[in-house]
Parts: C-alpha cells; structure tokens; sequence
C-alpha cells in the first residue's frame, strides 16, 4: 500500500467513546434490576435466570461480532450494537410479563456484547495504527462510563425525585444521540489497511492454543472482578465484622483504584511489556487477595485499593496482545477472548457462591488468590507460546 492510513485525536476519542457510552447505558441497566424485580414480582431465582439469557445473548453476539466488524467496520458495528441494546433496553421498561422481559433482555444482551466486542476491535486498531497505548486508557472508559451513568441515575431518582422510567428512557434518548455524533468519529475500516497481508478469519472464532488460552486468562481476570463486586460486601460484613453500612466501600474503593489504573495505566506500556504488566498484575493481585483473606477488619477492607491496581491493566493488556500476535486473524482472537472472558463474569459469582456454600467465603477467596498464582504462570507460557509461534509465522 502506497498511502498509509493514520489515526487522528480525533478516532481516538471516538474509540474512547464506543467504550463510555456502553458503560453508561450498562449501567442504567444495573440501576433498573431492583426496580423489575419488584415490578414483575419474582425471586432471585427467576430473575438470575433471565439475567443469565442476556449472558447468552452476550456470548452468541460476541462470537459473531468479528465477522460483522470484518465486513461492515467498526463504526456501523458499534452502532448496530448499541442500537440493538439501548432500544432493547427501552423495551424492557415497557414490558409487563416475564416472558416479554426476558426476549427483551436477551436482545439487551446482544447489543451489549456485540458493541463491546466491536469497541475492543477498534481499541486494538487504533493502537496499532497510532503506535501508541491507549488499551488502559479505552477500558478505563467502560468503567467511567459505568460511573457516570450510575451517578446520573442517582441524581435524578434520589435528588430530583423523577420517576424510574422517565429517568431511564430520557437518559437513552441522550446516549442514543451521543453515539450517532460519536460515531461519526470511529474508524469506518475493521482490519488494519497498513498491513500488508491481511489475515481474513473463515469462521466466528479460534479454537488455536494462542486465542484459548489468552481466553482463559481473561476469564480469570473477570471472574476475579465478578467475584470481588457481587460477593466483597457481604464477606467484609460477615467475616471480617465490618458494619453492613461500610462494607460496600471495599467494591468501590477496588472499582475506583481499577479505573483511575486503567485511566493512567497505559504509561506503563512505556517501561515494562505487556507480559511483565500481565504476569506481575497476577501475582501482586495473588498477594492482595491473599491478604485480604488473612487480614483483619479494616485492613482487609483496604487492601482492596492494592487488588484494584494490581489487576487494571490485565485485560486491556491481554486484549492488546491479541492485536499484537500475527499468528491468526486479530478478529477471531478478540471474539474468542472477549466471549471466555465474559464467560468469567456469568460464572464467577455463581461458582463462588457454590464454592462458599459447601465451605465459607474465605476459603472460596483463597481459591481466588491460588488462581491468580496460576494464571501468572500460565500467563508467562502464553507470551512464550505467541513469541514461538510469531517467530514460526515469518
């Protein structure tokens, strides 16, 4: 190619976009679960099993979204994407059944994988192209996306006193806008037109050592953050004598460190390489949460700000990997660690529950920390296996 295409500040902040608006409209989401709950009148129980349909309608559309990014680029498949969920999610304040709300929240959960999986594609062309680290920077954006929306609901529902629906439905108006003039933004390509040969993917995903295995690891890094915020309050509160009133702090002050470490993070990427960042991110995570398992009362708490930092960059870092290998098409990694990864989320607090059930939080905990010493080791034999295989391929 004669004429190489560049990345302006612009694309930049567009891809930065396709990551903050999700998070915010995710986010709404999270804020309405209390309210259908008492709407349509149901247990945990029904309600985690519709939960877990937007799980698969996340993991099916993650599986195709690299196929469709490939074909249509990536700005019309963030938009397909975030229509799909934001009008998904307009349905779901409307619907009065739980048959209705479920296919309503299955569609939410398509729209929600596929701009995810679309945004990380984005993500890893906009770094290649830039040569610059943006990854922690991009995920960072999920989560104070994540923030926003959360705070915004708030105001209006606890400060302003509107009512539930109006809040949500006018909040979706203003992102649904917000993403068509973003969008205007992204990149409107979904391979790298540098590159001189293109690797083309013949099926959704890769079921190659490389794609499994950083799938893996990314499982393990959301199963992680899925454990720490749905199981974290309760555990301070029962085992380590927390007040009810106080034990939330530990999720919020692992979520804040998480996102001002993936905000400011990418700095890192100019001292240490994404293997040192990946399999150091594991073991001082091992060492946080095996503290917060042998600490007392507030110092267990606290120490969530130290897992927090300690994991940030892991994923965004994992994913750039997958953009850096050249051993298989960039889309078929990405789809493949995007879904195990997400899978880690949906399994994570249901199989510590389990765990916690047959013994106690604390031991499914230690379990955790025990898995983070694993996955550096196995994390240190992926950066070898994709090195080998690179050296192979040319």
């Amino acid at each position: 190619m004669n004429e190489q295409v560049s990345i302006t500040k612009s694309n930049i902040r567009g891809a930065f976009g396709a990551f903050f608006i999700p998070g915010m409209y995710t986010a709404l989401w999270a804020g309405f679960v209390p309210y259908l709950k008492a709407k349509l009148n149901i247990g945990e129980d029904v309600l985690g099993s519709m939960i877990l349909l937007l799980g698969v309608g996340s993991c099916l559309s993650m599986a195709v979204a690299g196929k469709l990014v490939e074909s249509l680029g990536c700005k019309k498949t963030v938009l397909i994407g975030s229509f799909v969920g934001m009008i998904s999610l307009a349905l779901v304040l409307m619907c009065s059944t739980i048959f209705e709300t479920t296919v309503a929240l299955f569609f939410f959960g398509i729209g929600v994988g596929l701009s995810g999986a679309a945004a990380n594609l984005q993500a890893i062309l906009t770094e290649k192209i830039s040569k610059k680290h943006l990854m922690g920077a991009y995920h960072g954006g999920w989560s104070l996306g994540g923030f926003a929306g959360a705070g915004v609901l708030l105001v209006l529902l606890k400060v302003l006193n509107f009512p539930v629906n109006e809040s949500i439905w006018g909040l979706l108006i203003v992102l649904l806008l917000a993403i068509i003039v973003v969008s205007q933004f992204m990149l409107t390509f979904g391979t790298d037109p540098n590159a001189k040969v293109v690797k083309k993917s013949k099926s959704p995903l890769s079921f190659h050592p490389i794609a499994i295995i950083f799938g893996l690891l990314s499982f393990v890094s959301y199963l992680v953050e899925g454990a720490v915020g749905d199981w974290s309050a309760l555990y301070l509160h029962e085992d380590k004598a927390i007040a009810i009133q106080e034990a939330v702090m530990g999720v919020m002050l692992f979520n804040g460190t998480m996102c001002a470490g993936r905000l400011l993070g990418n700095t890192l990427g100019r001292h240490l390489t994404s293997k040192q960042v990946v399999v150091g991110g594991y073991l001082l995570g091992a060492v946080a949460m095996a503290l917060i398992v042998v600490l007392p009362g507030y110092g267990s708490m606290y120490t969530y700000l130290l897992l927090g930092i300690a994991l940030a960059m892991v994923v965004p870092n994992l994913f750039s990997a997958m953009g850096e290998q050249n051993v298989i098409p960039m889309t078929q990694a990405v789809a493949t660690s995007t879904m195990l990864g997400y899978m880690g989320i949906l399994m994570g607090p249901a199989l510590i529950g389990f765990i916690a059930h047959g013994t106690s939080l604390m031991v499914a905990f230690a379990l955790l920390a025990a898995l983070l010493v694993i996955s550096a080791g196995i994390g240190k034999y992926a950066y070898y296996l994709m090195t080998k295989n690179t050296d192979a391929a040319e």
